[in-house]
């Protein structure tokens, strides 16, 4: 890995964009759906479902650094959450979207992966909850020291002079590209300037907080009169993915297996990654809580993912047959009606849809297929 790769700010993505040269507890429930919570900035909204399942969706634009969505569940004892932030800051504005609607202590967090945008928040559970508990697979266990940790002095390495190159740009009125940039360039690269600052500032005090069970297949967690499911289906966007299932309404929170409007497929696993999503589709989901973006109420975006994927592998294994090498896959199979149904020839959605789904997604899918393995197959 060269120091370029090594600089990811979440999901890879802040490394592979350098080759362009990147609150108050009250609140109000309205019509039971959802609510803001006060802020000096509003940044999250708090989604509620009834019967003490919610979901603290993040309003910050896709881009090259991002926080996670969280889904939250409160029983009669205590809460589970599922997926810090990227910073502790933003992990605190969850922490009082949880306290607008109950004292009750936070038993578990799930994180989903290794990620840190999804991880490095723990922190602030581990302060605040003495005895919590972070729920996650053996696998993603094993990688928050194996990838997570270079990973993260890489950024910590890395990222200031991309931060520094981008401040630049964007005060001359460029984006990315140092092409005029658009409104919708400048927000994101804005808010990604923003969020990593926040998080290198935190890195002097960063402690890695990951304490508590492992799962292999499956775990139930019992939070008083209310039980969650914890699954792992295989491989996906990751080698750990977690799928947190609340039975009895049908609520599911997929972590990265699902980010709206452009999924993130680095280092993924495509053909298994479509098998992941029938697994969680043929459970009836009412609601999917993805890792980025908007509240889903019914499958029709799991299905575009999972027609995404099995387009790469389709191209892929056509252009492998011609005997073609990696650089000409990369430079022929443009998936360019895909782009143009995603992007809706947005220019700043189609750069994000290059970097973060085509050009990973097709390095995926020609790296040689490995079988599964988990952790405790090695021992």
């Amino acid at each position: 890995m060269t120091t370029s790769q090594s600089v990811k700010v979440f999901g890879w993505a802040f490394a592979m964009m350098a080759a362009f040269l990147l609150v108050s507890p009250q609140g109000n429930l309205r019509n039971g759906l959802s609510f803001a919570v006060a802020d000096s900035v509003h940044r999250v909204d708090l989604a509620s479902f009834g019967n003490g399942v919610y979901a603290a969706i993040r309003r910050e634009p896709l881009g090259l650094a991002v926080n996670a969505n969280s889904m939250i569940v409160v029983g009669s004892e205590a809460v589970l959450v599922v997926d810090a932030q990227f910073t502790r800051e933003a992990t605190l504005e969850t922490l009082k979207a949880i306290r607008s609607v109950t004292t009750k202590p936070v038993r578990y967090v799930v994180n989903t992966h290794w990620h840190d945008d999804h991880l490095a928040g723990n922190q602030v559970y581990r302060d605040s909850f003495p005895e919590v508990q972070f729920v996650m697979h053996e696998n993603t266990r094993a990688d928050v020291v194996s990838l997570g940790g270079p990973n993260r002095e890489g950024t910590r390495g890395g990222a200031p002079p991309l931060i520094a190159r981008y401040d630049r740009l964007l005060a001359s009125g460029l984006g990315a590209d140092s092409l005029p940039v658009s409104n919708g360039e400048r927000e994101s690269l804005s808010s990604a300037l923003r969020i990593i600052k926040q998080y290198l500032a935190e890195q002097s005090s960063f402690r890695l907080s990951v304490e508590g069970p492992s799962v292999k297949d499956r775990m139930t967690l019992d939070l008083g009169g209310r039980i969650v499911s914890v699954h792992w289906f295989g491989r996906g966007n990751t080698r750990g993915d977690l799928v947190v299932e609340v039975p009895r309404e049908r609520i599911f929170a997929v972590g990265d297996l699902l980010v709206s409007p452009v999924p993130f497929a680095f280092n993924s696993h495509p053909a298994e990654w479509r098998s992941v999503l029938d697994s969680i589709a043929g459970r009836a989901p009412a609601v999917l809580i993805p890792g980025h973006g908007p509240v889903m109420r019914d499958a029709k975006y799991l299905r575009q993912v999972q027609a995404m994927l099995a387009e790469v592998e389709d191209q892929v294994r056509i252009s492998r047959d011609r005997g073609d090498s990696l650089s000409t896959m990369l430079r022929t199979i443009t998936l360019a009606s895909t782009k143009q149904r995603v992007t809706s020839g947005d220019d700043w959605k189609g750069k994000l849809f290059e970097q973060f789904f085509r050009v990973p997604a097709i390095r995926a899918a020609a790296r040689p297929v490995t079988p599964p393995r988990t952790t405790s197959d090695r021992r």
